[in-house]
């Protein structure tokens, strides 16, 4: 077995997206985890080494979560740090036309830089496959339990500010939808699963 595991790691070597070496050795190892619970080799292994390798694949999987969307989800948080700013300065000096539009500029700019980042990942990621289902499931409410928070908070701090222009549709790109369990979907491609 652990001839198995060096092997795989050395495959997973071979990735040059960490995100990717993750999910490749969390799908592998769950496999083989599965496998020995059901056979013989379980009695050999015993109980201790299928708990051991059930936390590795929750750490690969931890590590998947972590290392794939932390750029989207940075990019939220930035976006509400520029906001915070944004709403600060506007309370302080301005009033007017003129600096609202700057200020809408600013945050359309952010939400265009998550929605490009939001693509790229998701054309990226829709390639892989997680062949459990459950593994997968899990996986993906995972992913949803980060993104959603910080995704719901953005949608009602900035919504508003950049839906009342008349290019709405190029910057709020995504929207919340609970009748698909936690999911974020593009408006044109509504199966979109996160």
């Amino acid at each position: 077995m652990q001839a198995l595991q060096n092997n795989l790691e050395g495959k997973s070597k071979q990735y040059k997206d960490p995100a990717l070496t993750h999910l490749f050795l969390m799908n592998n190892i769950h496999y083989m985890v599965r496998s020995v619970r059901r056979s013989e080799a379980k009695d050999l292994l015993g109980d201790d080494w299928v708990q051991r390798h059930r936390r590795v694949v929750e750490q690969h999987a931890n590590l998947y979560k972590r290392t794939a969307w932390t750029k989207v989800r940075s990019i939220i948080y930035i976006t509400n740090l520029v906001g915070a700013r944004v709403d600060l300065i506007r309370r302080r000096r301005c009033r007017g036309r003129k600096q609202q539009r700057s200020f809408k500029r600013v945050i359309e700019r952010e939400v265009k830089m998550f929605n490009m980042q939001f693509d790229e990942l998701h054309q990226r990621q829709s390639q892989w496959t997680v062949p459990d289902t459950e593994l997968r499931e899990s996986l993906r409410l995972a992913v949803a339990e980060v993104l959603l928070p910080a995704y719901r908070s953005f949608l009602k701090r900035f919504g508003p500010l950049v839906e009342s222009g008349k290019n709405s549709q190029r910057y709020i790109m995504y929207k919340e939808s609970l009748r698909t369990n936690h999911t974020v979907e593009k408006r044109q491609q509504p199966k979109l699963i996160v």
